[in-house]
């Protein structure tokens, strides 16, 4: 059979979308004019439909060695290295077809989403605009050039021009995504598949039900994996939401088979392999994640924790900084390099301090360094409130989940000791309101008052609160107002002279914990950043402030680093008024 005829029924199979057929039929041709630019072409276009495009890169440069002249082959070749990652290949190929034939507008479309990429929104704008002007009824390069401008309204507007084209729902929901309209983004991007149900629009739909709906999520994303089985990102997302681990580890381990490289299924694997207590397994991916990434702030310190968690306070360190350099402001790498720091100071403290004396040499304005610099050299500012702000604040989402696991039952031992307290109660250094949810009751009304605005937000969310308030609770209690008691559980650690506080809330009925200083002194500052009293100074505290009835009860408060903190509650009342 020649080869013409084969070529004939190889496109016929082709355009049946018997793709494998068809390919075998065209590898026949090749057999006997291995140089046809043709044949070349057309398995690059099945390559190309298949998702292989290093495989389509290889034909369609062979197509273009064999006919340089032709501006079909280099715009193919230019759609593959895009979608390979490699921009510069594709605006060079991109070009060249423009200069054969410069009326393509597909071309220019997506020179525009090259320039867009690189950060040069007025020349892909430039690109957009010639497209456009090419076919009236090209809806994309318009719907490009209202997302390059973040524009949602003109996007709205031209969805009411182009209700047929799914590109321009779908736009707006990449627009209102990232102006955090979640739920305006998702009605668009079901507004997309319903016109056409691909896998990027599938992966968007799947993506903004994650928060409200992962039963919808899971079902979007299967349907995405349906319509491309080696959908990478669709492994990726299904795996995330997966609550068998095992199963997520293979949907993990099936994307990194088909895309060794994927940064994102190194660090959400590592992430599930800490999860299961394999830390071992998940140094090693968040390992090939830093080598992949290196600037990425967040797999250095993910990597840290590992470190960290392992006795490898060095090397934690030097990742938790290597994250800081990268994204200075990002409190929870300071908050994990200055616990790894007090782990190092019981280990060497030379070494400890000389680091943290460097961190605040490089980083003056890091109140964490500055915070910690004092701790470990037992130079005490007395000034930790800005400390315990910026700690809290990054606390606050996890905070009654780590408490949990610390045996953290101070609250319920307030509550035992108060009864059922009737009237205003104050509270100082509520936190997330785990002590105002078991002194809360029908009799009482309770004002809280934190120095952290994210915990106070947790606070919030209770509803047992009639007023929340942001304070430091010293400058609070200067000016407190009328109230029946004041309570303060676990919040003295972060002060060091209680005085003024013990002075303020006189005469009012006043219930609180602090944990007991070992040594003579009034107060010493502990490694951990941490206050501790001594009992016999909290006394006189309040005997100067002239309470005549006050209470003692020693108590275990938390347990720290595996060890209990013994602690006292002192309740003192003026019975007087």
């Amino acid at each position: 059979m020649s080869y013409d005829l084969l070529l004939q029924q190889g496109l016929k199979l082709h355009n049946a979308g018997r793709l494998d057929e068809a390919a075998g039929l065209y590898r026949q041709v090749l057999e006997t004019a291995p140089d046809h630019p043709v044949v070349l072409n057309l398995l690059g276009l099945i390559a190309q439909q298949k998702g292989f495009h290093t495989e389509a890169i290889d034909f369609f440069s062979k197509a273009v060695a064999q006919n340089p002249q032709s501006a079909e082959y280099y715009f193919n070749l230019a759609w593959s290295e895009e979608r390979a990652g490699l921009p510069a290949e594709a605006e060079k190929a991109y070009l060249q077809a423009l200069k054969l034939q410069p009326g393509i507008k597909e071309a220019h479309n997506a020179l525009g989403n090259i320039y867009l990429a690189e950060g040069n929104p007025v020349e892909a704008c430039r690109q957009y605009e010639t497209a456009a002007a090419l076919d009236p009824a090209y809806a994309e390069p318009r719907a490009n050039m209202a997302r390059a401008k973040e524009d949602a309204a003109a996007l709205a507007a031209l969805e009411k021009q182009y209700p047929t084209d799914a590109v321009v729902p779908y736009y707006l929901a990449l627009v209102l995504r990232r102006q955090g309209k979640t739920t305006e983004a998702l009605a668009a991007a079901r507004r997309a598949e319903k016109l056409l149900p691909d896998e990027e629009t599938l992966l968007l739909c799947g993506e903004l039900c994650l928060a409200a709906d992962t039963s919808a999520a899971t079902d979007y994303f299967r349907r995405a994996l349906a319509l491309n089985p080696k959908s990478v990102t669709a492994l990726i997302n299904l795996a995330n939401v997966e609550t068998d681990a095992g199963k997520a580890e293979a949907m993990y381990k099936k994307a990194l088979d088909l895309e060794p490289d994927n940064i994102e299924a190194h660090i959400n694997h590592a992430e599930l392999l800490y999860r299961e207590g394999r830390a071992a397994e998940a140094l090693e991916e968040y390992r090939q994640a830093v080598i992949l990434d290196p600037k990425r702030a967040e797999t250095s310190n993910n990597l840290g924790i590992i470190e960290k968690d392992c006795g490898e306070y060095e090397e934690a360190l030097g990742l938790f900084f290597n994250a800081l350099v990268k994204q200075p402001n990002r409190r929870e790498y300071a908050v994990n390099a200055a616990e790894t720091l007090t782990l190092l100071f019981a280990k060497d403290r030379d070494k400890a301090r000389k680091i943290a004396a460097n961190w605040q040499k490089q980083m003056p304005d890091n109140v964490f360094a500055c915070r910690l610099n004092e701790i470990l050299n037992g130079a005490d500012s007395g000034r930790g409130e800005a400390y315990a702000r910026e700690l809290f604040n990054q606390f606050a989402e996890n905070y009654e989940k780590v408490m949990a696991g610390l045996d953290y039952a101070l609250p319920q031992k307030i509550a035992d000791l108060l009864g059922k307290p009737a009237g205003t109660i104050i509270e100082l250094g509520c936190g997330t309101g785990l002590t105002g949810a078991v002194l809360k009751n029908e009799n009482n009304r309770l004002i809280g008052v934190d120095i952290s605005p994210a915990m106070l937000d947790k606070a919030r969310e209770k509803g047992i609160y009639e007023q929340l308030i942001e304070a430091d609770i010293g400058e609070y209690c200067r000016r407190l107002p009328a109230a029946d008691l004041v309570v303060a559980a676990d919040v003295f650690g972060y002060i060091g002279d209680l005085e003024p506080i013990v002075a303020g809330v006189f005469p009012r009925k006043f219930c609180f914990s602090v944990a007991l200083c070992t040594s003579d002194k009034n107060f010493e500052l502990t490694t951990s950043g941490r206050y501790r009293h001594n009992p016999r100074y909290v006394k006189k505290l309040l005997q100067k402030a002239g309470y005549p009835v006050i209470l003692e009860h020693e108590c275990e408060l938390r347990r720290e680093n595996g060890q209990p903190v013994q602690g006292m509650i002192f309740t003192a009342e003026n019975k007087t008024t």
